[in-house]
C-alpha cells in the first residue's frame, strides 16, 4: 500500500513539473511576443532624443560655470602678432594647457594623445611641410584656431580669447625662427573676417542642468541636428571614418543618441578610446568596437567630431 501511495506520489510531483514547464515556456512566449510588437511600433528612421538622457549624465557640461555673454575689448592685431616676450611666456602655459597633448610640448606633433591621429598632429618646427591649410603667418594660423580644420583632429579653440590664441601662436612660432612675418594686408584681411578691432561677442554659458530647470534648452532644435547628424552619416559610404563608425554600432540611432549625451569623448581620440571602453553596447556600439585599434578609433573620432561641429551639437 505504501509503495503504491509513494509511486503516485512521485507521478503526481513530475506531472507538475511538466506543468510549470509547459507554463513557463508559454509565459517566456508571451513575454517575446510583446516586446516583438512593441519593437515594431518603433520609429527607426528618426531619432529618438530623451531630455532625461542628457540629464542622466552628470559629465555633460554641468560642470560649466554661470557665465554672461559679453564683448571682448577690441585686439589690436599689429600689437598681438608682433613678437613681445611677455605675450610669449603667456602664450607657453596656454599651450601646454591646450595644445601640447597633441602636438608635443616641442611642437613636433608627437604628444601622446595624436599618436593616433591621421593625419598627424602639425610639427610646428618643419616649415617645409605643403599642408598648411590656412598659411604659416600668424594670422593665417590665428584662422585655424578659430575654425579648426575639418576632416582632422584640429578641433576649433575659439572658446580662448582672441588674446590668448595670439598669445599661444607667438609661443608656437618660437619653435622656428624662420616664420614669416605679417603686413599689413595681412592684418586687414584678418580683421574683415573676425572685426577684432570691435571686439568678439561671446554668447552666455549656462549649465545644462540649470538649462533644464529654466526650460532654456530647445530639445526641437537639438534633435533637428542630431536627425541631420543620422542622415549624414547613413548617407556617406565613401568617407573612411563614416564607413568604420557603421560597421562598429549595433544601433546608429542610439549611438549617436549617447554620443551627444555627453561629448567629453570629442576631447581627444583617448578620450573616445576612454568612452568606448565602458559598456559600448549600452551605448549602441558593437561590444567588440573598443578593440578595433587606435588607427581605426582615431579616424572615427575625426570623422565624429567635424560631422557633430558641423551641426553644432
Amino acid at each position: 500500500m505504501s509503495i503504491n501511495i509513494k509511486k503516485d506520489s512521485e507521478s503526481l510531483f513530475k506531472g507538475l513539473e511538466k506543468a510549470y514547464g509547459v507554463l513557463y515556456l508559454l509565459l517566456l512566449a508571451f513575454l517575446i511576443f510583446l516586446g516583438a510588437r512593441y519593437v515594431s511600433t518603433l520609429d527607426h528612421n528618426s531619432l529618438f532624443y530623451s531630455p532625461g538622457m542628457l540629464a542622466a549624465d552628470s559629465n555633460m557640461r554641468a560642470a560649466l560655470p554661470v557665465k554672461q555673454g559679453s564683448v571682448t575689448p577690441p585686439i589690436d592685431i599689429v600689437k598681438f602678432s608682433t613678437p613681445d616676450p611677455a605675450l610669449v611666456e603667456k602664450g607657453k602655459g596656454l599651450y601646454n594647457t591646450n595644445c601640447a597633448s597633441c602636438h608635443g610640448e616641442t611642437g613636433a606633433g608627437n604628444g601622446a594623445a595624436g599618436a593616433a591621429l591621421n593625419p598627424p598632429p602639425r610639427n610646428f618646427a618643419d616649415l617645409n611641410a605643403q599642408t598648411w591649410k590656412n598659411g604659416k603667418k600668424i594670422t593665417e594660423m590665428y584662422v585655424t584656431l578659430q575654425e579648426g580644420i575639418a576632416g582632422t583632429g584640429m578641433a576649433s579653440f575659439s572658446n580662448i580669447p582672441p588674446e590668448d590664441r595670439f598669445a599661444i601662436l607667438q609661443y608656437v612660432q618660437t619653435f622656428n625662427p624662420e616664420y614669416p612675418k605679417v603686413a599689413p594686408d595681412d592684418v586687414a584681411k584678418l580683421d574683415e573676417k573676425y572685426q577684432l578691432s570691435k571686439g568678439v561677442k561671446t554668447p552666455n554659458q549656462i549649465p545644462l542642468d540649470l538649462a533644464m530647470t529654466l526650460r532654456v534648452l530647445d530639445y526641437d532644435t537639438l534633435k533637428a541636428d542630431l536627425t541631420s547628424i543620422y542622415n549624414s552619416v547613413s548617407a556617406d559610404n565613401t568617407d573612411e571614418g563614416a564607413v568604420k563608425f557603421k560597421s562598429l554600432v549595433n544601433n546608429p540611432v542610439k549611438a549617436l543618441n549617447s554620443l551627444a549625451s555627453n561629448t567629453d569623448w570629442m576631447e581627444s581620440s583617448e578620450a573616445f578610446m576612454k568612452y568606448l571602453s565602458i559598456d559600448p553596447v549600452n551605448k549602441g556600439f558593437k561590444a567588440e568596437a573598443f578593440r578595433s585599434g587606435p588607427e581605426t578609433l582615431g579616424r572615427i573620432h575625426q570623422y565624429l567630431v567635424t560631422v557633430f561641429a558641423k551641426n553644432r551639437v
